[in-house]
């Protein structure tokens, strides 16, 4: 079954926008968080935000902020898709802080997710990355 974030709640879809919006301001300048734009519209898309919703001067909570929102999501699949998806956006410009990678690991595990199921995310993100430079490099050889 596919899962579809539309069906989030309320209070999930603030939860997720939360989370992204942390990821985004961790060691990352202004240009920085205004190059990864396309992928928080993108998510908001998905869970049937508008864009207008967006705001790129949205305050930034702390880690303690974000695990308590996340601590009350009930549902343990929409905690894990929203860790999943802080990963994809901490990944998607194919270079990641050692610090972004800790503080995504220690918040998940406040919030009750396991460290090898964060690893998995992890794992699985490198793949999709190592993918797309493939299908790249697929396209430019021999040319």
């Amino acid at each position: 079954m596919w899962y579809v974030p539309e069906k989030f709640n309320t209070k999930e879809k603030a939860a997720c926008l939360k989370a992204l919006v942390y990821v985004l301001s961790i060691n990352k300048s202004v240009a920085a968080r205004k190059a990864k734009k396309d992928y928080m519209l993108l998510q908001m898309k998905a869970m049937g935000l508008s864009e207008d919703k967006y705001d790129e001067s949205q305050p930034v909570c702390s880690s303690d902020a974000l695990i308590k929102t996340l601590r009350n999501i009930d549902s343990l699949r929409n905690q894990r898709y929203i860790i999943r998806e802080m990963i994809m956006l901490a990944v998607s410009g194919h270079d990641i802080a050692d610090d972004e990678i800790r503080n995504i690991y220690q918040i998940a595990e406040r919030v009750g997710i396991s460290s090898e199921k964060v690893g998995d995310f992890f794992i699985w993100a490198a793949k999709g990355i190592e993918w797309q430079l493939e299908g790249i490099q697929l396209i430019e050889e021999d040319l």
